[in-house]
């Protein structure tokens, strides 16, 4: 009895220092992330409200869309001369430009997308684009400011660190609730005990997008991210990718990501010019494979040995991403992915990354973002407003650090070895959140404080 006392005892106090402790510490993070998170959800408006010249084809009715084939060209004769268009995306409705994309030799580190009107072959402007998506710079920017607050690699370790966070929480703060849900329902005039009331609430509502956020953010994330890619690799659950290569000695021999760099070209590889009405075909061969959605990407190729591509782009419910590599010499399918047959945890994984970034339900799926957001940030501000209440901004590490050092001491022999096995899985899931723990730790003991002299904890 006295055994299981003392675990429970341990645990609520390890609970309570997760949540409340370091909460303080750790929640700015998590409000930087819900607040970038929150914009880049509203970005399909406000992309349609700033690039809305280059997006929207205006056009009589009376008149017909032209071919592809002609749309590429007058984007071509556009193009500085020695451009090389990587990918061209057909026009997905009667009222959108056909977007194409190209790299300038003169300017190699950056993309450019040139916007075509399909029906007037009209040049309606130009805008640099990133990424193999050709992403558009308002959402680059957004992108880049919820991911990594515009730092680079380094700066994505802030977005790892609260999407671990963010589970963390979520969890120990339900356990918290649990304990004190009867206190909870007690009316009160103190201002520490409204603020905790609605910090609750909040979280109570908000909870199954703070599991959802958080697992998805984790899958998307940089280093985390990667050890996950490690197991679904291991589980052989990778995504599927085409096979673009025609040459058969290569096809035979397994594939290998850095063969370019020890293998010299083939002698019978050579450098082809782009056959502008090999888009019209490419189209029509996509078409009797299935391939139907409005949304679609065609990259060419200018090697001999290498397959053109036309892959689907809808990202909505239900999702359509299946991909064709075409040798256009003989015009026949060289190889093929359908959605419909990804491995569970790559459909998953689709599912989850689209509908974190509010376009796998349209409008709905943003509007729940939004407000999910919203709701993160008065979570946050109500957890503040509740410590302000009754902390001491300059005694909170002192009172941390007497509180792990107390848990520390109390716990037993298994309670230690637990806790250290238990850091030690969580390591390869969540790098950044263990390497956070470690850090705040040996920042308390380098700060060596001291209880002050008659001091109450």
């Amino acid at each position: 009895m006295q055994k299981n006392s003392s675990q429970t005892h341990f645990s609520n106090q390890l609970l309570h220092v997760l949540h409340v402790q370091l909460g303080v510490l750790v929640a700015p993070f998590i409000f930087i992330a819900a607040l970038t998170g929150l914009l880049y959800a509203l970005t399909p408006q406000i992309e349609h409200a700033v690039y809305q010249k280059q997006l929207f084809a205006v056009h009589d009715l009376s008149q017909s869309e032209q071919a592809l084939s002609l749309q590429v060209a007058a984007a071509q004769a556009a193009l500085p001369a020695q451009a090389v268009i990587t990918a061209v995306r057909p026009a997905p409705q009667p009222n959108a430009t056909t977007r194409v994309l190209y790299l300038d030799p003169k300017d190699p580190e950056h993309s450019h997308a040139v916007f075509i009107n399909p029906y007037t072959l009209a040049v309606q402007g130009q805008l640099p684009v990133y990424g193999t998506s050709g992403v558009l710079p308002i959402r680059t920017f957004l992108d880049n400011l919820h991911r990594n607050l515009l730092l680079g690699t380094f700066g994505r370790a802030y977005s790892e660190l609260a999407a671990s966070w963010l589970g963390i929480f979520a969890l120990t703060g339900l356990w918290q609730w649990y304990r004190k849900r009867q206190q909870m329902k007690v009316s009160t005039a103190h201002a520490r005990q409204k603020n905790l009331r609605w910090h609750a609430w909040i979280g109570l509502s908000v909870f199954p997008m703070l599991l959802f956020f958080s697992a998805t953010g984790l899958t998307w994330s940089n280093w985390a991210g990667a050890n996950i890619a490690k197991l679904r690799h291991l589980a052989n659950s990778d995504t599927p990718t085409l096979n673009t290569q025609l040459s058969p000695m290569s096809m035979s021999m397994p594939m290998d990501a850095h063969a370019e760099h020890h293998m010299s070209m083939p002698m019978s590889v050579q450098q082809q010019p782009l056959i502008l009405k090999n888009f019209d075909i490419i189209e029509k061969i996509a078409q009797q494979n299935g391939l139907t959605s409005e949304y679609l990407q065609i990259k060419p190729s200018y090697s001999s040995d290498k397959a053109w591509t036309i892959e689907e782009m809808r990202h909505r419910w239900p999702v359509q991403v299946d991909a064709i590599a075409v040798d256009m010499q003989q015009q026949k399918v060289v190889d093929q992915i359908e959605f419909a047959k990804f491995p569970l945890s790559a459909k998953l994984t689709r599912w989850g990354v689209d509908a974190h970034i509010g376009v796998l339900f349209g409008w709905v799926n943003q509007l729940v973002l939004v407000l999910s957001g919203a709701l993160i940030l008065g979570l946050v501000v109500f957890a503040y407003r509740a410590w302000w209440s009754y902390a001491q901004a300059r005694s909170t590490l002192q009172h941390l650090n007497r509180q792990v050092i107390r848990l520390w001491q109390c716990a037993n022999a298994v309670q230690r070895g637990v806790s250290l096995l238990v850091l030690a899985v969580l390591y390869f899931l969540m790098p950044v959140w263990v390497l956070s723990i470690l850090a705040l730790q040996i920042m308390l003991w380098m700060l060596n404080l001291r209880k002050p002299q008659g001091a109450v904890d």
